[in-house]
């Protein structure tokens, strides 16, 4: 396996390989390289001819409210999403858009992972800082953005590949 798989840790988006990959992926991270667009660009970089890209990002499902907006961006409705994508050179080969319930699921177990390390370790110094991510996040999860988010994977290929 370890001729196989190879982990980095560096910033995302200055990242470079002596290789092309047969498979890009970036889940709910494109934020790192500035939104979906300049994450894909970043990804054909990367991409080895016949490739695909797996992506995962956020989308408008519903009418966002200003403080979603600033929260999560700019981000636009999935038609619009899809557009973009194939505007820019992508040929959608697959995706799946998740569930209410699927993201709900996401949220609940992220945050009360966090907050269940943070209550098991009380003495550790990020604790109480743990403990207030998780419920700072739930709270703008369940006010601010959970009628409104909506998440689509997508498995590209470069149009005209």
């Amino acid at each position: 396996m370890r001729d196989r798989l190879v982990l980095h840790r560096q910033e995302a988006a200055r990242f470079t390989a002596p290789h092309r990959f047969d498979l890009v992926l970036c889940v709910g991270a494109t934020h790192a390289f500035g939104g979906l667009l300049a994450t894909l660009a970043a990804a054909r970089r990367h991409l080895a001819p016949g490739g695909r890209v797996l992506v995962g990002d956020g989308f408008w499902e519903g009418e966002p409210s200003a403080e979603a907006i600033e929260m999560l961006g700019d981000l636009t409705d999935l038609p619009t999403t899809l557009e973009q994508v194939v505007a820019d050179g992508w040929t959608p080969v697959g995706g799946h858009v998740s569930t209410r319930g699927e993201l709900d699921d996401y949220e609940w177990c992220w945050t009360g992972s966090l907050a269940s390390w943070a209550l098991d370790h009380p003495t550790d110094p990020d604790s109480a800082r743990a403990l207030e991510a998780a419920t700072t996040h739930r709270d703008g999860w369940l006010r601010v953005y959970r009628d409104a988010l909506g998440f689509l994977c997508l498995v590209l290929r470069p149009t005209g590949d």
